[in-house]
């Protein structure tokens, strides 16, 4: 999900829900395919976001597979994992 304007790289991945793990195989399990492609979350019928819990029991990590960013962006822990 983008999250920023456009030209502006701000988004956020779903890497994983429960025992299913990457973008992919979590994408192909909620059947989000390339035809969301540019889908707004203000107008869609098939998209949206929940209200959930305030989770507050979780981890940070470095971003996998961003070697290419450098040394301190790589090195982020914006990934974000519950326990």
């Amino acid at each position: 999900m983008v999250t920023g304007e456009e030209n502006h790289a701000q988004a956020v991945l779903i890497r994983g829900i429960d025992a299913i793990k990457g973008s992919g195989k979590t994408g192909r399990e909620l059947k989000i395919d390339k035809s969301f492609y540019g889908e707004s979350l203000l107008t869609s019928a098939r998209l949206w976001i929940e209200d959930a819990p305030e989770i507050n029991d979780f981890t940070t990590a470095p971003r996998v597979g961003f070697d290419y960013a450098g040394e301190i962006w790589k090195n982020k822990p914006w990934r974000f994992i519950t326990k």
